[in-house]
């Protein structure tokens, strides 16, 4: 058997070579990616115009400055559609988006990841939209035609709209003349009319995570048992949606893989490392971030889909803890 060496200054030559191929198509796409950006924009809707409204988010912008290493700065929206067209732009790196604007956002350009979602106290990094019957109300679906339902936000898209898209596929059409929404002049006053029983049925939400006696952990089911002293477990829920994370943050899908990493590890450890930095950034939901995934969004994505051309913004109200 033969036995071919390669010459040792031939040796060489080619080891340089490879290194100088590494160099050349590997090293710039990742070593130089903070030059590339610049500053690392983080965009958050607000209508608040004044320095102290970012004045509450330094010590969030601190942490990401010191764990990425580079300038940050806040881009100011008044919608999620100006987030949307700021991401598909590339104008800014990194968004906090209600769990309705992602998906429109998934719909309207599929240029975001979502990168974490905030969980509350009780461990639930999500919720359901749910339709509640009291205890004079419809016992099943096919019995709520010719009942008005309560609303407690006209202006919530994962509310009205995601249940009647629901029902629809059903063939049980609700929201029109026959079956109408009906909204107080708050949401607490239309909660109410529903404990006495004015309304029958409601639109509302819940953690589905708990003692149902109790009206589980969290929503309107738990708030009609403490604040209005009616027995959660008189009332029933004839339809509920899939689990809707909390409003998550998304990072540009393009976003060089380094930054990804960092971005998430440091807001996976934040509640634990830095809690002055997550109050600052998520002031509702106490209980730190996890990992955040497409899939958990697929209800929503459809249903946005669905929706076009005639959804235009994605401002639903966040359900308090």
């Amino acid at each position: 058997m033969h036995m071919y060496l390669i010459p040792a200054k031939l040796f060489v030559l080619v080891t340089a070579i490879l290194i100088l191929f590494a160099s050349v198509f590997v090293t710039p796409s990742h070593a130089n990616w903070r030059k590339d950006i610049g500053i690392f924009r983080v965009g958050i809707i607000t209508t608040d115009k004044s320095i102290e409204a970012l004045d509450k988010l330094a010590p969030f912008k601190l942490a990401l400055v010191e764990a990425l290493d580079m300038d940050v700065e806040f881009f100011r929206a008044k919608n999620a559609t100006t987030l949307i067209n700021a991401l598909a732009d590339e104008r800014i790196e990194y968004a906090i988006f209600s769990s309705a604007s992602y998906a429109l956002a998934w719909v309207t350009c599929e240029c975001i990841e979502p990168v974490v979602i905030p969980r509350s106290k009780d461990s639930t990094d999500g919720y359901h939209t749910v339709l509640i019957a009291g205890p004079n109300g419809p016992s099943s679906l096919s019995a709520v035609i010719g009942k008005p339902i309560g609303v407690l936000s006209s202006g919530s898209v994962i509310g009205a709209p995601l249940v009647s898209h629901a029902l629809a596929g059903q063939n049980i059409t609700i929201g029109d003349e026959q079956t109408p929404f009906t909204s107080l002049e708050t949401p607490n006053k239309t909660l109410g009319a529903f404990s006495s029983g004015k309304i029958d049925m409601l639109i509302g939400w819940s953690s589905m995570t708990g003692d149902s006696r109790t009206g589980y952990s969290r929503g309107n089911l738990r708030q009609l048992a403490d604040q209005f002293k009616v027995p959660a477990k008189d009332y029933r829920i004839l339809w509920k949606s899939d689990q809707i994370p909390h409003r998550p943050h998304v990072m540009r899908k393009k976003l060089n893989g380094e930054a990804k990493r960092i971005l998430r590890d440091t807001l996976l450890n934040m509640n634990e490392k830095d809690p002055i930095a997550y109050d600052a950034i998520e002031p509702v939901y106490g209980g730190g971030f996890v990992n955040g995934r497409h899939d958990r969004f697929k209800q929503l994505i459809e249903f946005i889909e669905a929706q076009a051309p005639q959804t235009k913004t994605a401002e639903e109200e966040l359900p308090l803890q």
